[in-house]
């Protein structure tokens, strides 16, 4: 069984844990999304605040910086894995959806949400599931990675 040597060593195990914990952080407050939307529509302020911060804070830069990792990981692999292969590629614009889609989609609903527009909450739960789905995808990809050969 050939283990390229980059794989194997300290500083490329240093950034997989990383990149694990950026990819926890990232997507721990959107499993929390639904309950705070409700607290919310009750009208918990605090669960609104919460909500906003949780995205802000620690969605968008957990899977901002998982991402980077990611690729930080790809160029550590001495050419193991390339931005050519198809997992890695699709990864890589499902990243960039997720980021747009919390980005320009979840972000704006929060804030209005919030501010009391109750038609928002569709967009928020809507912006969840799609980034759960494309969670689901990419661990699928990560660690499958279909095409590659296994080590």
């Amino acid at each position: 069984m050939f283990i390229p040597e980059a794989l194997t060593g300290t500083g490329y195990h240093i950034v997989l844990l990383l990149h694990v914990l950026t990819v926890i952080v990232g997507f721990a407050p959107l499993w929390l999304t639904p309950v705070m939307i409700r607290l919310t529509a009750a009208g918990d302020k605090a669960a609104a605040d919460g909500l906003e911060v949780s995205i802000l804070r620690f969605s968008l830069p957990g899977i901002g910086l998982a991402g980077i990792l990611g690729f930080g990981l790809a160029g550590m692999s001495e050419k193991y894995y390339k931005m050519s292969q198809t997992w890695l590629s699709i990864a890589a614009v499902l990243w960039v959806v997720l980021l747009a889609l919390l980005f320009f989609v979840a972000r704006p609903a929060i804030k209005a949400f919030r501010d009391g527009d109750a038609a928002a909450r569709g967009r928020i739960m809507m912006a969840t599931g799609i980034s759960h789905l494309i969670l689901v995808v990419m661990l699928y990809l990560m660690i499958f990675k279909p095409g590659l050969p296994s080590l």
